[in-house]
């Protein structure tokens, strides 16, 4: 089934044939044939680009205005963009100059169907005859004709003739094998038998059927029913035996069992086992199935220029790489969580019947949807929201009555990656679980309970006019804004039963070997608090550290994978303060850390992005600026007779000496090999660079024989005042006069 959410076009670019499409602004240049255009715009619409496909068709008709193939190739991006009523236009105008032409016909079928579905009964009962009409007569001629059997099974479906159309559904695999949209829609026609029927009477009329696909969605039954070992047994049954249905599908329904039975590891293993077997373009859509309600519109490019297998294998895995937050464990957090708010969604959001204008209470579309909502058949609004952003914080909801909608907003707070974020659902002029985004509740009675997230609710019921009309520009626009964001984004959030606590860290480059770069990645575990959280039986703390630094496209290039047991002793401990280490080529890089008490539900992660520096000449520059505290652990290392390890800290007691070191590179020598320059270390009080307030911590003029130098500096701090400042390692290259700086902030603590 076609969505029927409308898409704003979006002008992709037509630079694709080599500078073509500037001339074609102008007139179509002599070496460029119709078909060569034809051919472009067929590839555009391949990649999910109509507005690209439709410039190329246009342009051929401004040439020769009877082309059949430009006119169909705009009412196949009709259909692409889900435009029915120009659809139904295009191909109608079509026949009118060609009776005959199938593909015309087989169109018009498909957007006299959809459009069909956005009317009320009586004109839809007319666009539906003309669907069957034009398919019927398709089938008539060439019944194997595309997937022209599927587009009629589809239809019926609407109208709840569910057996006769995954009859129809499956007469199209058997003549037609080579329609992979087809093959996936079967699956697709049962999956909305299932939901939408009574499971005793699906039931029935499953075990009458001599598919594999039967006894599949069989177990289906039994796992939306909560008979988990029941599902598990035909599922593992289906796995172990040649089959009709594909082994991915059986894979991922499997993989669902073991996840809401709790067992996450076993679960990913399944899954993992079904991406990694992908042998077809219906297994790797499969897999793509249960991901397309979180990925983004450059995602959705990306896979869609995919051809190979493989290829598509490698994309699942950096997809999931690229969202766990904790990306050196064992098992991928955010994928478990994905098919928990999955399966929840499943049981409380599901959504099959129309999404029309007359049931939009956004009727005026001030929100705008990212093309990734489209691919959402499934669920409503609210459920596409959850499995992209989890639980709300807070929920208020009306009841409607009346002439008025039922209301429900959801409000999630301010996390550290993203802001705080207000949507709002109505169902409008409809029953059952059809819940659709609004810009803003159009009930008083709503606006009253949301005066406890923001005043301005309160304002815009009792407001002057002109200000609630201001208020409401605002507020709409917020919730654009909003809407948008969510729908392009998907965020990790534990459960509220999972504590989290802070986990002080640093990250500090210097320059390495063979144009490599030496990071140390300092870290302090609240060994106190977390004792804290023990039982009396517990004598040893264990706790698992994990780090990774991995590309953007996911790779892993650094790991660490660790579990530190901490001895509860009379004395007891109050921070663990370590570092990991890692030798790394200039790049730009994710860098992920979690740490997890075993048997304990609390966590801490973080992760940075950043680019590694290459330090290269022939320009002077400054390492990172390392704060350094006393230290007696394995990775302590002498500097000037103190034993040290980088600190994680930015906060730091103005009681204690604070070690400050960096390194500098490419000095310029004379010609004697000699260097000279000297070096302060700045104290600015605030967040800004040196001012009229700076006060030079440190100053020491230096010689050498080396372009590379190293400094560690003791800075007496007790005279400053607690509070924010700003410390800035300047470095004057007397050679040629030449001055560079790094700063770092440390907020100085105690009486």
């Amino acid at each position: 089934m076609i969505s029927n959410r409308s898409l704003p076009g979006r002008c992709v670019g037509l630079m694709v044939l080599g500078g073509l499409c500037t001339a074609l602004a102008i007139a179509q240049p002599p070496t460029v044939s119709p078909s060569d255009l034809i051919r472009e715009a067929n590839k555009q619409l391949r990649l999910g680009n109509p507005d690209s496909a439709k410039e190329f068709y246009e342009s051929v008709l401004r040439v020769d205005g009877n082309s059949i193939p430009a006119r169909i190739g705009l009412g196949r991006a009709a259909i692409q963009e889900q435009k029915w009523s120009d659809g139904c236009d295009i191909f109608e105008n079509v026949l009118n100059r060609d009776t005959a032409n199938l593909f015309a016909h087989y169109g018009a079928g498909i957007c006299h169907r959809e459009y069909g579905l956005q009317l009320g009964w009586p004109l839809r009962t007319i666009q539906w005859r003309k669907a069957t009409d034009h398919l019927l007569l398709v089938i008539a001629r060439d019944s194997t004709f595309e997937d022209v059997l599927y587009q009629l099974a589809i239809l019926f479906e609407y109208k709840k003739d569910y057996q006769r159309s995954i009859a129809l559904g499956h007469r199209q695999t058997e003549l037609r094998p080579d329609m992979n949209e087809a093959s996936l829609g079967l699956l697709r026609l049962y999956r909305y038998y299932i939901a939408v029927q009574d499971p005793k009477e699906v039931m029935d009329s499953l075990a009458m059927m001599h598919f594999d696909h039967a006894r599949y969605f069989e177990g289906e039954i039994l796992r939306r029913q909560g008979n988990l070992d029941a599902a598990e047994q035909v599922f593992v049954s289906l796995l172990s035996m040649p089959r009709q249905i594909s082994s991915e599908a059986v894979a991922l329904s499997l993989a669902r069992v073991y996840f809401e039975q709790g067992q996450s590891a076993r679960a990913e293993e399944i899954y993992w086992r079904a991406v990694d077997k992908i042998s077809s373009w219906l297994g790797g859509a499969l897999v793509f199935e249960d991901i397309k309600y979180l990925i983004t519109d450059a995602e959705l490019q990306t896979y869609r220029a995919i051809l190979s297998d493989g290829k598509k294998k490698a994309f699942f895995h950096t997809f999931w790489s690229l969202r766990n937050p904790t990306p050196a464990a064992k098992t991928n957090a955010r994928l478990a969580e994905h098919y928990r708010r999955l399966l929840f969604a499943e049981h409380n959001y599901e959504y099959y019947e129309s999404r029309s204008w007359f049931n939009d209470p956004d009727k005026m579309h001030y929100l705008r949807f990212p093309k990734s909502s489209a691919l959402n058949r499934e669920f409503n609004d609210k459920g596409l929201i959850f499995i992209r952003h989890g639980e709300p914080n807070d929920i208020q909801r009306t009841i409607g009555s009346g002439d008025r909608d039922q209301h429900e907003s959801w409000l999630y707070a301010a996390t550290g990656d993203s802001p705080r974020r207000i949507f709002h659902f109505a169902q409008s002029n409809s029953v059952g679980n059809n819940w659709r985004l609004t810009s803003i509740p159009d009930d008083p009675e709503m606006l009253e309970h949301l005066e406890m997230w923001d005043n301005r609710y309160h304002n815009l019921v009792n407001g002057q006019e002109l200000d609630q009309a201001m208020l409401l520009d605002q507020l709409r626009g917020e919730s654009q804004v909003a809407v948008n964001a969510a729908l392009a984004t998907d965020e990790h959030r534990w459960t509220i039963k999972t504590k989290t606590f802070a986990m002080p860290h640093s990250i500090d480059a210097f320059r390495g070997d063979h144009g490599k770069a030496l990071l140390n990645i300092s870290y302090a575990l609240p060994i106190a608090s977390l004792i804290s959280e023990l039982r009396d039986t517990i004598k040893t703390l264990r706790i698992e550290l994990g780090i990774s630094v991995s590309k953007p496209n996911g790779e892993r290039v650094a790991f660490g994978l660790d579990t530190l047991s901490f001895a509860l002793s009379p004395h007891g401990w109050d921070w663990f303060v370590e570092l990991y280490r890692f030798v790394l080529s200039a790049d730009s890089v994710r860098i992920a850390m979690h740490a997890r008490p075993v048997g304990m539900d609390i966590i801490s992660t973080w992760d940075k992005q950043l680019r590694i520096p290459a330090y290269l000449p022939p320009t002077p520059l400054l390492s990172n600026i390392e704060f350094l505290l006393p230290s007696t652990t394995k990775s302590s290392i002498d500097i000037d007779g103190v034993k040290v390890i980088p600190s994680p800290f930015d906060a730091l007691p103005r009681s204690e000496p604070v070690f400050v070191y960096w390194e500098a590179y490419n000095l310029t020598k004379d010609f004697g090999g000699s260097t000279r320059f000297k070096s302060q270390v700045l104290l600015t009080p605030g967040t800004s660079g040196p001012n009229d307030e700076t006060v030079v911590a440190y100053e020491k003029d230096h010689t050498g024989q080396n372009e590379f130098a190293s400094e560690f500096a003791r800075l007496d701090v007790r005279k400053f005042d607690k509070g924010i400042y700003t410390v800035t390692v300047q470095i004057t290259d007397r050679m040629v006069d030449y001055t560079f700086s790094g700063s770092r902030s440390v907020t100085l603590t105690g009486n």
